[in-house]
């Protein structure tokens, strides 16, 4: 792709012309690197960064040190998963990550140090395009015209009459509807001339037959590529459609004369339609925010194992008392408040109840966490979790909810209890006996689907960015001619500050909070034969969960779809909890779109698994008008009845399904950009019983979810009565 700063004769081109789009569609569909045609299918255009608003993020921002962590685990998962190619052929780093992503002194994932210098954070609402492939074709004649950029072609324009013809017919020029792409990123028009490597070993492009001849006729027969022919126009000779990426050409080439074992398989780019989805996959991530909890970063750090234990420790049960005092001076300074610890002293000494007010006052916050009196098992799991996939790790996940219950969930305002009646959430809210029939009716519903707490926030603060894209495939690995890939992460193309543009999307919109029973939970564990006996009090289920956790990995490999009997995975407590949380997070999903109107693709999830919880969000741009509040004020009686609903846990695909693990497209499954984990983990016989997923190694019908509930409900209304 041509930069769109790039000169032709010396002349500065000028800057690209910009679409008008949605902020969501200019950070994805339309982000730099992606190929279009304007409405109607008339001429094909690339997308290109231009200057847009700058995002500026203050000292110490929470927002920034969130997008910095996800970027950097994110390559560092896409990493990990390239080098595990199993093939003969070596797998190098740089096949794997752009430079903006690699440190090029001691390998791997750039920094966040070196990374923050290579990137600039802009909101999505300018997009440049330029027209590409500048690749021509004459119906007439056949003979192929290509340009080096849209400056090049405005100097020396098409010709109107056909050479081949001696001027005799008139030129119908079409642009070549079909491009070079290679999965290290790289994009070129379907062009007749070769990259070789110079004496120097760096790219070059000849541009001249054997004969000398410059033209080439391109010769169609029929649809598919491997039938189409270039042919010199001076000597006839033909040349297949195949073309080296001058990346992997650069790269592999020297390797391969020096006796390192590859094939020109790799080197080789693809021709394909500019028109297909392999051309371009954007990368993007998204998170909640947690402004003003800084903390949540640097505890997870590997500097503060101690502070990390306390606090896992503390919210789960572990045990342990109250710090010494130089324990809270560190602690109160990680979150600036040195200024309190000189109070507290004074207050020690003086009147150590209030001392001890002002201690649990910090408790409650999370400043201070307790001495933990953390279990062998514990530190382990901390100590190996810098392995883990960060989205499945239940530490992380633990703290984060932590926080959102510091945020949204425990201060009045921010979240509505929906056993409770709100003003703008029901019609019996203001009459007394309605809003207690309400709350009475409403909380039975939630009792009998097993849900302890269920709240609506009101405005979840979120972010979702864009950084980067592939070709040919999405994921790290890629199989062409039978031979596994690595796929190459890029940066989308440099600004005019020689920086690569980072697109962030901020948010608020409404969301539905659910925590589940832990007595429930904890029997349908129990029943389903991964908890043998409850965790003496005050132990959580979670500190469970957290002690014996297996590492799920950044692509949830154990647990995907498989159409052979090969079971992989012992079913444990994490990942049992996880498909029970994230199955029925699918089904509050198409219940809110069944009732509120919503599509599935614009919703999006949280999983809380060591918390018994899940969220799920709204992610659109535009204004939401109250869709998840007003499906509650309306619909709340039908939305809970149908959460319990046999039949609306029923599949289309019925035995099928089943067989596969009770999870489709025609039941729980949702769009893959609105699920957190890719449509795995998922089975309806987690909520109704039935078949096992098949990863799973225990051969034994899963027990559901519901009717372990109604079981409980009936037990203690006959304990009541």
């Amino acid at each position: 792709m041509t930069d769109a700063r790039s000169s032709f004769n010396g002349r500065a081109a000028p800057m690209p012309p910009s679409m008008n789009r949605s902020q969501p569609q200019l950070a994805t569909a339309y982000a730099p690197g992606a190929m279009f045609t304007w409405e109607g299918g008339k001429g094909a255009c690339v997308s290109v960064p231009v200057d847009s608003t700058p995002l500026t993020f203050g000292t110490g921002s929470a927002r920034l040190e969130q997008i910095l962590d996800a970027m950097n685990e994110y390559c560092a998962s896409w990493l990990a998963r390239g080098l595990n190619i199993q093939r003969a052929e070596r797998v190098h780093e740089r096949q794997l990550l752009d430079d903006c992503f690699y440190n090029p002194t001691r390998g791997g994932v750039a920094g966040v140090d070196i990374a923050i210098d290579r990137f600039t954070f802009l909101k999505p609402d300018r997009m440049g395009y330029l027209p590409g492939p500048l690749v021509y074709r004459c119906d007439a004649c056949e003979v192929v015209r290509e340009y080096i950029s849209a400056a090049h072609q405005l100097a020396d324009p098409l010709p109107t009459s056909c050479r081949a013809h001696n001027g005799e017919r008139d030129c119908k020029w079409r642009q070549l509807d079909v491009v070079y792409v290679h999965w290290s990123g790289g994009l070129e028009g379907l062009s007749p001339y070769r990259n070789m490597l110079d004496g120097n070993g760096d790219p070059l492009r000849i541009k001249r037959c054997q004969c000398g001849t410059e033209d080439f006729r391109l010769i169609k027969q029929g649809q598919h590529f491997n039938r189409w022919r270039f042919q010199c126009t001076g000597c006839n000779a033909p040349r297949e459609v195949f073309q080296a990426d001058p990346f992997t050409l650069e790269l592999l080439k020297p390797l391969m004369d020096a006796g390192e074992p590859h094939q020109w398989s790799e080197i080789n780019m693809i021709p394909i339609s500019y028109r297909a989805s392999p051309v371009f996959y954007v990368q993007s991530a998204r998170f909640i925010v947690y402004d003003n909890e800084a903390d949540i970063i640097s505890i997870l750090g590997p500097n503060r194992t101690e502070d990390l234990i306390g606090r896992v420790a503390a919210i789960h049960g572990f045990g342990g008392g109250d710090p010494s005092p130089e324990r809270i001076r560190e602690q109160l300074a990680t979150q600036g408040q040195d200024m309190m610890f000189s109070i507290y002293q004074n207050a020690l000494q003086s009147d150590p109840a209030i001392a001890q007010s002002m201690l649990d006052a910090w408790y409650a916050m999370g400043a201070v966490v307790r001495d933990a009196q953390a279990t062998p098992a514990l530190r382990q799991q901390i100590d190996d979790r810098g392995g883990y996939a960060r989205r499945y790790d239940p530490i992380r996940s633990t703290v984060e909810h932590e926080a959102l219950k510091r945020r949204k969930l425990d201060p009045a305002g921010q979240s509505a209890d929906l056993r409770v009646a709100q003003a703008d959430l029901s019609a019996e809210h203001g009459d007394p006996a309605g809003a207690a029939a309400y709350s009475a009716r409403v909380s039975a519903d939630l009792v009998r689907a097993g849900i302890a707490d269920m709240r609506l926030i009101r405005d979840l603060d979120m972010i979702e960015f864009s950084f980067g894209f592939t070709r040919v495939s999405a994921v790290p690995v890629t199989v062409q001619k039978n031979l596994p890939m690595p796929v190459r992460l890029m940066g989308f193309p440099r600004l005019q500050d020689n920086r690569r543009p980072v697109y962030v999307i901020e948010q608020q919109n409404e969301a539905i909070y659910v925590r589940l029973d832990p007595l429930a939970v904890a029997e349908f564990l129990r029943r389903n034969g991964v908890l043998s006996i409850l965790p003496p009090a005050p132990k959580t289920l979670g500190g469970e969960l957290i002690e014996t956790y297996n590492d799920f990995g950044p692509f949830l490999r154990d647990f995907g779809i498989r159409d052979d009997a090969s079971q992989v995975r012992a079913r444990d407590i994490a990942s049992t909890l996880y498909l029970l949380l994230h199955t029925l997070s699918h089904h509050v999903m198409h219940g809110i779109a069944r009732f509120s109107g919503l599509d599935l693709g614009s919703m999006s999830e949280a999983i809380f698994p060591a918390d018994l919880a899940f969220l799920v969000h709204r992610r659109g741009m535009t204004e939401d008008l109250g869709n998840i509040s007003s499906m509650w004020r309306d619909h709340n009686a039908a939305f809970l009845n149908y959460l319990v609903s046999r039949r609306e846990l029923r599949c289309g695909s019925g035995t099928l399904c089943d067989h596969r693990g009770g999870a489709c497209p025609a039941c729980v499954m949702v769009p893959e950009t609105a699920c957190i984990a890719g449509n795995q983990l998922l089975s309806r016989a987690a909520l109704v019983g039935g078949q096992a997923p098949l990863w799973d190694a225990d051969a034994n019908l899963l027990q559901g979810y519901f009717a372990i509930v109604q079981e409980l409900n009936a037990g203690a209304e006959g304990t009541a009565s």
